[in-house]
C-alpha cells in the first residue's frame, strides 16, 4: 500500500512539475554514540544496566529517484523524492564492568535500504529527512586473547566469531535496524548538472534486541533477561551529484 502511495506520489507531481532523473553517490564516515541495555539477571549485576559507549560507521551509498522543479517556488528550487541503497559498516562497543576498562565489541555489514526526500534551496543547499532499515548480511565480534567471557558478552566463547544472516536472524527477534536520518548538504557546480557535494548526516539506529528466550533454550551460557541496543550517529559524506538543475 505505501508504494503504490509513493509511486502515485512521483506520477503525479511528474504531471505537475518539471521532473529530472536524479542520483549522486560518494563515501561517509562518522562517530556513534551506543546505548544498550542488559536487564539484571542473578550471579553478575555488575554487566546489568544501561551503557554509553562510542562506536565508528563507514559507508559508500547511492541515491537514486527524481527531481521536481518548482519554477515559482522562490528560495525553494526543488523538490527530490530518492531511494537510498549501499554497504554501512557499524562498529557497535559496551562496556562489560563500568570499573573496568573491558569492552565487547561487535561489527555489522549491512545493506542500506531507505527513502530520502529534500528540499533543495538556493546557493546549492539542500535539507533532507528520511527514513530507512540497515539490514545485518554478516556480522563478527572482537577477539581477546583470553575466552573467558560468556553469554552474549562474546560470542565465540561457545565456538561463534561469524553470524551470516540466518545466525543474525536466529540471534534477534528482529534482524534489522531502522533508522532515521536528518541530512544537510552543499552542491559545488561543476557543469548545468554535475555537482560535487558534501554534508553531514545525524541518524538515529533503532538497533535491535537479541531474543534471549529462544537463546537460553540453546545454551546455559545465555542467562540475560533482556539486550537490546541503539546508537545516534554523526557522519560527514562527500561525493557526486546528477540531475539537480543548477
Amino acid at each position: 500500500m505505501k508504494l503504490k502511495i509513493i509511486i502515485l506520489f512521483i506520477i503525479i507531481s511528474s504531471l505537475l512539475f518539471s521532473a529530472n532523473l536524479e542520483f549522486g553517490f560518494g563515501i561517509s564516515a562518522g562517530t556513534t554514540a551506543e546505548f544498550s541495555h542488559v536487564d539484571y539477571y542473578a550471579g553478575n549485576i555488575e554487566e546489568a544496566g544501561s551503557r554509553i559507549d562510542s562506536g565508528l560507521s563507514l559507508s559508500g551509498f547511492l541515491d537514486i529517484g527524481a527531481n521536481f522543479e518548482l519554477p515559482n517556488g522562490g528560495a525553494l528550487s526543488s523538490v527530490s523524492l530518492l531511494f537510498e541503497t549501499g554497504y554501512y559498516y557499524y562498529k557497535r562497543v559496551r562496556t562489560r564492568y563500568e570499573e573496568y576498562e573491558i569492552n565487547h565489541i561487535y561489527f555489522y555489514h549491512n545493506l542500506i535500504l531507505g527513502i530520502m526526500p529534500k528540499l533543495n534551496f538556493d546557493y546549492g543547499i539542500s535539507l533532507g529527512i528520511g527514513a530507512g532499515i540497515f539490514l545485518p548480511l554478516y556480522s563478527e565480534t572482537g577477539k581477546r586473547s583470553e575466552k573467558s567471557n560468556t553469554g552474549l558478552s562474546s560470542y565465540f566463547y561457545d565456538g561463534y566469531e561469524k553470524f551470516n544472516f540466518e545466525k543474525i536472524s536466529y540471534l534477534y527477534k528482529v534482524p534489522i535496524m531502522p533508522y532515521i536520518k536528518l541530512n544537510l548538504e552543499k552542491n559545488f557546480y561543476m557543469s548545468e548538472l554535475w555537482a560535487f557535494k558534501i554534508g553531514a548526516n545525524l541518524v538515529y539506529n533503532f538497533g535491535m534486541e537479541f531474543d534471549m528466550d529462544k537463546l537460553k533454550k540453546d545454551a546455559k551460557t545465555y542467562i540475560f533477561d533482556r539486550y537490546k541496543f541503539s546508537s545516534l550517529v554523526f557522519e560527514v559524506f562527500f561525493g557526486f551529484g546528477f540531475g539537480r538543475p543548477k
